[in-house]
């Protein structure tokens, strides 16, 4: 409890007055004589420093000082009356500026929290106009590739108009034909669609251009306002805690006035003594206060201008900072609409040129047209394809051996070349081609890497024939495919490799008389039927006269001797065939007009012998010395005899199955082994060795697909049949085609036996 400091003065001591200023006592003392003490400091507990003076003392110090000092003390007197009112203006301006700073705190804690509010709410309205920023800008990137995409387009453009320009000045050198001229008309067209694209794009991206000026012109202006907004909700936050801190010095300084208010209350008693000496100073007080009321009024006068003048400080800050910004978004913009015209320039050059060449084009192209509508009703132009050389040159001289030395040659060849063919095989095929005039067609069958394509490729190269490939290709439908087509649209025939090998043939007499070898590889991809059986139909009637093939040509005029093509007679044509899944049977139609060799699987598997590397062969067999290799059947000698004796009991046996055969397939057996190799006499072993060839590629397979339950006895005949021909290979492939877990006859061929 704060002690009671009054009660310890001496009675005869008057207290003027006590003013509280801040955090200290200002006090003063009046003796009963009249006199005024010294003021005197304390602290704000109240406690008086100053010296006593007992109240003898100061009467004998009052008579001694009387007449010297009166006055003295009337000047004291006034000092005392000037000091208590000043500090009754202190006290009174003190507690008025805690009042108005408790108001001034009250009424800028609301002001603040309606400005938070609506700060709060800019800046949500800012974050808004941010999101929609980002979405801009992610459209001006997109734009900006946009753009880099023409100027690629246009440096296209600019090769393109390069290679052209190339294209223009080798065209005024060498003339070109017909399908450069189809090219150029193409990259014509595709020059003026890209053009007139590129046009449009020009547009647009002046459109885009405008654009992209106003979204920048409005995303800086958003950020700028964002950055300024966010720059006051930071200084008001530190305001607001500012102010809460003052809030808290406040609510101190209450507790202290009240304390003071105590004090204070304390002293009225002692101050309305003094009152009746206040009322005489009452004329200088008023004056005093109403100069203090100027003062303060001249003080709120000052604050409000000073506040309104930082305010205008504060605003002319900010727009100068946007005034920068403004400026430097002005320049950016005003550096990408100069960018843009520059590009815009350019491009325009660039379409200028683009026309100015396609004018010079338009007027080339006229030309060539009138050159194409000249030449393209011609024969000449329809045919021309057909006269693109096949041929390999070839100078050698004509070799004419007789047959068995050829063929032991040729053995020797294969042999060297490191390839192992059974010598029947190599008679099997060598016999099939001789007799092409009734059996057209010589296919090669079996599994795949047994040699199939390697063995007509070595004939033909020993041989010195020219060679053909043809790749069949599984969409093959029509004999058109084979044979080649007209174009309508072009008004050109377009030929395969062999019809140009035929026409070629016929039109050249460095190829009269050399023999030409077709291999049709992969035969099978596609219905052999579809596209082979038209022209096979023709192969087989070139033994009894001139078979021609007609070229479909429209309505051009062109002579007849044009439209028609011979198939010459020097052409050999084979087939191969891989056995699997992916291929097709052949029909009874085919296999009665070929003759078919299998290849199986080897019984041992063995690695390649070496190869010696030997050239182009120094000599050929021309096709007359490959005709006398030929031999004409005899009906009365003993070998037809006995080839007849074995055929009627076979076509008995087949009769009863029902699939007989007539006189082709007789005829073409008996050509067959009269013609193989080495047949002396109808007991030879080649004898027996052609037979079952035939009856291995002729007969047996027109029993595929025979219910074997149902026709035992015939073949067993058929078993017996085969026994007498005495062949081994061809016993087991019966007997296997026979055992076959479907309950059908299936034929796989005859497999040769390995040579030791």
């Amino acid at each position: 409890m704060r002690k009671n400091i009054w009660a310890n003065l001496p009675k005869d001591i008057l207290l003027v007055g006590v003013l509280s200023v801040g955090m200290g006592t200002v006090a003063s003392v009046v003796f009963p004589g009249g006199g005024l003490g010294t003021p005197l400091m304390g602290s704000t507990a109240g406690a008086l420093i100053g010296t006593a003076v007992s109240s003898k003392q100061k009467e004998q110090e009052h008579k001694r000082s009387l007449q010297d000092s009166q006055t003295q003390k009337d000047k004291d007197y006034q000092l005392s009356l000037q000091d208590l009112s000043k500090r009754k203006d202190q006290e009174y301006q003190f507690r008025l500026q805690a009042l108005e700073k408790q108001l001034d705190t009250q009424r800028n804690w609301q002001e603040y929290q309606t400005k938070l509010i609506r700060l709060k709410d800019q800046v949500e309205s800012l974050e808004q106009k941010q999101t929609n920023l980002g979405e801009v800008e992610g459209k001006l990137t997109q734009k900006q590739s946009e753009l880099q995409e023409v100027q690629e387009r246009l440096t296209r453009l600019n090769q393109e108009k390069q290679d052209l320009e190339n294209r223009v000045n080798s065209l005024h050198k060498n003339p070109p034909n017909l399908s450069e001229l189809e090219q150029l008309n193409t990259q014509l067209g595709q020059l003026r669609l890209e053009k007139s694209q590129l046009e449009g794009e020009i547009t647009a991206l002046q459109s885009r251009n405008q654009n992209l000026q106003e979204l920048e012109r409005s995303l800086r202006e958003t950020q700028s306002n964002y950055i300024v907004k966010n720059v006051e909700l930071q200084q008001l936050i530190a305001d607001i805690a500012k102010k809460q801190e003052e809030t808290k010095t406040l609510e101190q300084r209450t507790v202290e006035l009240e304390l003071i208010r105590a004090t204070y209350d304390s002293l009225s008693l002692e101050t309305q003594q003094s009152q009746t000496r206040i009322n005489q100073l009452r004329p200088e007080i008023d004056r005093l206060e109403a100069e203090k009321q100027r003062i303060l009024q001249a003080i709120q006068n000052h604050t409000l201008d000073y506040q309104q003048i930082e305010r205008d400080k504060q605003r002319i800050r900010n727009l100068s900072f946007e005034l920068r910004e403004k400026e430097s978004q002005k320049r950016e913009l005003e550096q990408i609409v100069q960018e843009l015209e520059g590009q815009q320039s350019v491009v325009l050059g660039k379409i200028e040129g683009l026309r100015a060449e396609k004018e010079g084009l338009q007027e080339e192209i006229n030309q060539m047209r009138n050159l194409r509508e000249s030449t393209e009703n011609t024969a000449d132009f329809a045919l021309r394809s057909l006269r693109d050389y096949l041929w390999t040159p070839n100078s050698n001289p004509e070799w004419n051996p007789p047959e068995n030395v050829f063929l032991d040659a040729f053995m020797q060849h294969l042999e060297a070349k490191g390839l192992a063919f059974p010598r029947r095989v190599v008679y099997a095929f060598h016999t099939s081609l001789k007799v092409q005039d009734i059996s057209a067609l010589v296919i090669l069958a079996g599994i795949s890497g047994t040699g199939k394509s390697e063995l007509p490729q070595r004939y033909a190269d020993f041989i010195g024939a020219q060679r053909l490939t043809l790749a069949v290709q599984p969409r093959w439908d029509s004999p058109q495919d084979l044979q080649g087509f007209y174009n309508y649209v072009e008004k050109k025939f377009k030929p395969t490799d062999l019809i140009r090998g035929i026409y070629q043939y016929n039109h050249d007499p460095v190829m009269k008389n050399r023999i030409v070898l077709v291999l049709l590889d992969e035969m099978n991809l596609a219905r052999v039927e579809y596209y082979f059986s038209d022209f096979l139909s023709k192969l087989e009637s070139r033994r009894s006269s001139p078979t021609f093939l007609e070229l479909d040509v429209g309505s051009l005029p062109i002579p007849e001797a044009q439209r028609k093509l011979q198939i010459p007679t020097q052409f050999l044509f084979v087939g191969t065939m891989n056995e699997d899944e992916t291929t097709q049977t052949l029909s009874d139609k085919v296999l009665d007009r070929a003759n078919v060799l299998t290849f199986g699987k080897p019984k041992t598997l063995q690695l390649s012998k070496t190869r010696t590397t030997e050239g182009q062969r120094p000599v050929y067999v021309s096709y007359s010395s490959f005709e006398q290799w030929f031999k004409t059947p005899d009906q009365n000698s003993e070998g037809v005899q006995k080839v007849k004796y074995y055929l009627d009991q076979a076509n008995n046996i087949m009769e009863s199955i029902g699939h007989p055969f007539a006189h082709r397939v007789y005829q073409a057996i008996t050509q067959y082994v009269i013609n193989y190799p080495g047949v002396s006499d109808s007991n030879s072993e080649e004898f027996r060795f052609a037979l079952v060839d035939q009856f291995a590629q002729k007969l047996l397979p027109k029993l595929r697909g025979l219910m074997i339950d149902d026709y035992q006895e015939e073949l067993n005949k058929f078993a017996s049949l085969i026994e007498q021909l005495g062949d081994t290979s061809l016993t087991e492939a019966f007997i296997k085609a026979r055992g076959s877990r479907s309950g059908q006859f299936e034929w796989k061929g005859l497999i040769y036996p390995e040579e030791e």
